[in-house]
């Protein structure tokens, strides 16, 4: 089960339920610290949702050294010092706008568009530094130049055929 825990900065970290152990021995995860899973209706302290995993309750675990800490939370994913996983819509997002571009087919185009504003907003969401809100908009940006070219095929292509049908009915 996924576990959610806010740290001193109320800063949101998610966990897997065999890893709270860990982060309880740590010390990075304390009975006062505030815990919640999808089946909490809110966020109460970690020694009332798991008090099984506490002994007697609440335990202090011992002061960790700097460097204990460091250690502590970058061998959890996601945490400080470890880049953030790419979102993928905003990887579709790009990929989309590119094909929109190169193939003209407004399909792409409109896909990337789409995928790139629903990227955009996620990356807004993101609590962590990432680089999906750039590959959101690289694939709106792309989406929309293609849209572009693609208006600009069909104008173009239709100018020619109907000079070519005007030139074909002028001569006799």
């Amino acid at each position: 089960m996924q576990w959610f825990y806010a740290d001193s900065d109320n800063q949101q970290h998610s966990v897997e339920e065999a890893d709270l152990g860990n982060l309880i021995e740590t010390g990075i995860v304390s009975s006062t610290t505030l815990v919640w899973n999808e089946s909490l209706p809110n966020w109460i302290p970690a020694g009332e949702a798991l008090g099984d995993k506490f002994q007697g309750g609440v335990v202090t675990p011992p002061t960790l050294t700097n460097s204990q800490a460091k250690q502590a939370i970058t061998a959890i994913p996601g945490a400080a010092g470890q880049p953030p996983a790419a979102d993928a819509v905003s990887i579709c997002a790009l990929v989309f706008g590119i094909l929109g571009i190169f193939t003209c087919i407004p399909f792409f185009s409109l896909a990337g568009i789409i995928c790139g504003h629903i990227g955009r907003k996620r990356a807004r969401l993101e609590t962590g530094p990432s680089s999906n809100g750039g590959l959101a908009l690289g694939g709106m940006i792309t989406g929309y130049i293609g849209m572009v070219f693609f208006i600009l095929f069909v104008l173009v292509y239709g100018a020619i055929i109907i000079a070519a049908i005007a030139s074909e009915s002028a001569t006799p």
